[in-house]
Formats: structure tokens, sequence, C-alpha cells
């Protein structure tokens, strides 16, 4: 008699087993007919049972569940769970650590696989967002860096736009780790030497911008965008004779490009060299009528050639009447000049302040009365 209690419970203690593993072939059923909800209220009570806890197919199951969760195209499976992509990679992690045999082994990588895609392609959607989400995107990126290292796999690319996102979210030491980790793999990707030296300039350090542009170009020899960014260096350390050099090579490299014969022309203004300035304005502008710093700039550097005549005029003794009124016709043809650059400077750009102060006073000048009043009126409306 004493036995019939023993024996009850071993009966009951089988018949639990059975009904758990009865309820993970329930999850998998409900899963192959696409019955998300009923699959993850059956899958769940498997994952911490003893006597399926153990069993890496619980794993693969609850995996695949989750993976089949994030990748639902119905609002109320996706809604099941916001974390399921990461659930699927902790399942199929766990599937693979209890899995000494490597039965399920291919099917896991395979699907591991699938989440680092995910993964990608959420940091490209959050990276191209309006506006971007770029810490966001940082946060994707890296995940599936994550996922490819757990099954042995390197994926350049998405540590490649982990730094990208990175440096435009101005997380500038993780952007500076990726681009170096790509950069000592080999990544054939020139923009990593431009945005390293981009890092390095905005902290600071000229010399080590230089340097990266410098191991760039040696590595790239022909690549524009590293002749352009060390250019643009050597402008904003006032190196203009080397500025000067590269900028040279630039228009032979890309002749109808308007930005580079500006460039030119910033630097020879900056260098002045007034004349060579004027040709290399003239030229952007002639490339494109629509540029306003060439419209601009050449303006400008008229008034300033007016204004250093008016200057000298201005110092000639009362008895100088004569060399005086030849100064000031002299200076006033010159801002007649600048007159048709200034004015279409504005019109390209209606609301840019510094113009309209610069016509009003060549018009005050040439006593131009109806163009005074027109740029009055203006001025008064952009305040």
């Amino acid at each position: 008699m004493k036995r019939y209690p023993l024996i009850f419970l071993m009966v009951m203690a089988a018949s639990i087993a059975f009904g758990q593993k009865s309820l993970r072939t329930t999850a998998f059923n409900n899963l192959r007919k696409g019955q998300l909800d009923k699959a993850l209220e059956n899958i769940e009570p498997t994952i911490s049972d003893p006597t399926t806890m153990s069993d890496p197919k619980t794993w693969f199951y609850r995996g695949n569940i989750y993976l089949q969760i994030h990748m639902s195209d119905n609002p109320a499976y996706k809604a099941l769970d916001k974390d399921a992509l990461n659930k699927a990679y902790e399942s199929y992690m766990k599937c693979n650590e209890l899995d000494t045999k490597k039965t399920l082994y291919t099917e896991t990588i395979q699907n591991l696989f699938i989440i680092s895609e995910q993964l990608y392609n959420e940091g490209v959607k959050e990276f191209t967002a309006d506006p971007p989400q770029y810490a966001a995107a940082v946060k994707s990126f890296e995940a599936a860096v994550h996922v490819n290292e757990s099954f042995g796999n390197i994926d350049t690319l998405a540590m490649f736009n982990t730094a990208l996102a990175a440096e435009h979210g101005k997380d500038f030491p993780k952007a500076k780790f990726y681009y170096n980790k790509v950069k000592d793999m080999g990544f054939p990707q020139p923009l990593i030497y431009n945005s390293l030296a981009s890092i390095s300039m905005e902290e600071g350090d000229t010399t080590n911008a230089l340097n990266i542009i410098a191991e760039g170009r040696r590595k790239y020899k022909d690549n524009f965008n590293l002749l352009i960014a060390e250019t643009n260096i050597y402008l904003s350390t006032n190196l203009h004779d080397k500025a000067m050099a590269n900028l040279k090579e630039a228009v032979k490299t890309d002749p109808d490009n308007p930005t580079i014969h500006y460039a030119v022309g910033v630097n020879y203004a900056l260098m002045k060299n007034e004349a060579e300035a004027e040709k290399a304005y003239k030229k952007s502008i002639e490339l494109r009528p629509d540029y306003f710093e060439a419209n601009y700039n050449l303006g400008a550097l008229y008034v300033n050639q007016a204004s250093v005549i008016i200057d000298e005029a201005n110092k000639l003794p009362l008895s100088a009447e004569k060399e005086y009124e030849a100064l000031k016709k002299k200076a006033d043809d010159i801002l007649r000049v600048s007159i048709p650059y200034l004015e279409k400077a504005s019109e390209l750009d209606p609301t840019d302040r510094s113009t309209l102060i610069s016509l009003k006073e060549i018009y005050t000048r040439l006593q131009m009365y109806d163009k005074l009043k027109e740029v009055n009126e203006k001025l008064e409306k952009s305040e």
C-alpha cells in the first residue's frame, strides 16, 4: 500500500514533463500556422521549466518566434514585444551554448545572420530619418557588428556605418574607434581619411589631421575628395602657398567645377593678389551664374578696391583738388562695376543683410536714390 503514493508522484512528474514538451510542440505548430501570439504564449513557460530549459530546441523555437514577431507586417503581432529582435538573438545564443552536438548550428547561424541584417536595416532607417536619429543608428549598426562577431563574421560595412553615424552624432571617440578599426582592416573607403581628419580638426589637432590626409593621399593618389580635404585644412590654417598648389591641381582635375574656381579666388584674395582673385571669381560665375558666394565676393572685391582709393583721396591736402577728383572718379567707376554682382547676390539671397548694406552705401555714394529707397525698404523688412 505504501508504494501507491510513490508511483502516483512519479506518474505526475512524467505527465508534467510530457506537458512542457507538448507545450513546446504546440508553440512550434502555432509558429508554423503564423499564430505568433499563441506561439509566444506557449513557448515562454518552457524556458523556465527544468525539463525543457536545457534543451537547445526550446531556445531555437523561441528565437524563431521572436524573430518572426520582429519581422511581422501585422501591427498586432509587431506590438507583442518591442524588444523581440534582441530576445531572438539571446535565444539563439543560448541555443548554441546548449547545442553541444551542433544539431541546430547551421539553422541558428542562418537566423543570426538574418538578425544582423535586420539590425543593419534598422540603422539605415534611423540614419536616413527626417530628422536623422544618429544615436539610435549607432546602436543598431553596432549591434549588427556584435551579432556578426558572435558567429565569427566580420562586418566591416556595419563598422564603417557605426563610425559614420557616430561622427554625424558628434560621438567622436566611437567614430574614431570604428574608423581606425576598418582602416586597419584595409576597408577600401577613402572617406575614412576625410572623416578622421575632420574629427582631428574639430578637436583642434591640425598636425594629426594633415598626417591622416597625407596617409590617405599616399594610398589613394588620385582621389579628388582627399585633395580637397587637404586643401581645406591648408586654407583654414593660412598655408596659402600649399593650398594654391593643391587648388591648381584640382582645377586640372575638374576644370568645370565652379566651387574650385571660387576657392582659388578666395585664396588669391587672402594672398592679396586681387587680379588673379578677380579672374577666378569670374570663372566661377561663368560656370555657375547663380553662385551667391562668388557673386558676393567679386562685388566685395571691387568695393574693397574702391575703399582703398577713397582712403587715398581723403589723405590728399585740400590744395590737391584735381588729384582728389580723379581718385574719386576712379573709385566711383569701380563701385559701378561692383553693382551687378552685388545685386545678383541680393537676388539670390534677399535676406542677406551684408549685401543690402553694401548696396546701400554704394547707392548713397553714387546718388542712386530710387535704388537707395528700395534697399532701405528691404533692410527694414529684414530687421
